[in-house]
């Protein structure tokens, strides 16, 4: 009996370590709770915005150049033309390239671009007939007031400063000089017509280029998709200030002082464009 009892025990004492070591430690019990396990921190921003660059940009442009026509010596001496305002808006297609610098410092970005661009903006305009003072237009004339303005190339020199919401988006506001060539023109004509026995014609013609400074500001975003390679969007507003010329009248090709027309243009453009940059 005693023999069958023993044998009993050690049989169920190797079924419990057999039992324990299937289970693993895991089913042992333990006073100690266990501890959470804490999730890995999240990847540091792996891009920087320190750095040179430079790009190619396409866009669009289009402008205010008001034209106002001032006879001379005043308006009721000259008589033929009342003083107004015409406007030969340019507007068309702009293309160039860009290269600055960015220095990084946590989320703020400051940086420095110049670009320059090519430009097909283009505007005319003309009326006919021409209104005198009377309020009407010279009798027995072909007459009209024609006005034109183009932009052959521009230019920005700007600071920027901009923030970094997130690890590449950039949004950054940005100023400084502007530059560009721009041709001007005008004509004002009245062709009396017969029963004049000869040619009266009567012409105040100007057509010039002239490169001018002036003020750009404007803002935008770049995103980088690699560490080399962004694209941009950019809107830009720049001011090469009015320019004028007074021309004298021309009565079947001769000078007939004191008779002149003053023109006054303005030259303000709007510009939205996309860029490609790579950054070294």
């Amino acid at each position: 009996m005693k023999r069958r009892f023993c044998l009993t025990i050690a049989g169920c004492a190797s079924l419990a370590l057999a039992l324990t070591t299937f289970a693993g430690p895991e089913a042992l019990p333990s006073g100690k709770e266990m501890k959470e396990v804490a999730p890995a921190p999240a990847p540091a921003c792996d891009y920087s915005w320190t750095g040179f660059y430079l790009g190619i940009n396409v866009g669009y442009g289009w402008g205010d150049a008001d034209t106002r026509f001032e006879p001379l010596p005043d308006a009721p001496t000259f008589f033929l033309l009342e003083p107004q305002t015409h406007h030969a808006d340019p507007e068309g297609v702009i293309g160039g390239g860009q290269i600055g610098f960015n220095y990084q410092w946590n989320w703020l970005v400051l940086g420095a671009e110049a670009d320059f661009q090519g430009s097909g903006m283009e505007g005319t305009e003309t009326v006919n007939p021409i209104i005198a003072i009377t309020g009407a237009p010279a009798a027995q004339s072909d007459s009209s007031l024609f006005t034109r303005e183009q932009t052959d190339w521009f230019g920005t020199v700007r600071g920027r400063v901009g923030f970094a919401p997130w690890c590449r988006l950039l949004i950054y506001g940005t100023g400084g000089l502007a530059y560009g060539n721009v041709h001007y023109a005008a004509d004002t004509v009245w062709d009396f017509l017969p029963p004049s026995p000869q040619p009266d014609v009567l012409t105040h013609h100007a057509s010039f280029d002239r490169t001018s400074v002036g003020w750009t500001a404007g803002g935008g975003f770049e995103y980088a998709l690699t560490h080399h390679w962004s694209l941009k969007a950019e809107y830009l507003y720049y001011d090469l200030g009015d320019h004028g010329a007074t021309i004298l009248e021309l009565h079947n090709g001769a000078p007939s002082p004191p008779f002149a027309v003053h023109y006054n243009w303005e030259t303000t453009t709007n510009t939205v464009r996309a860029g490609l940059n790579f950054k070294f």
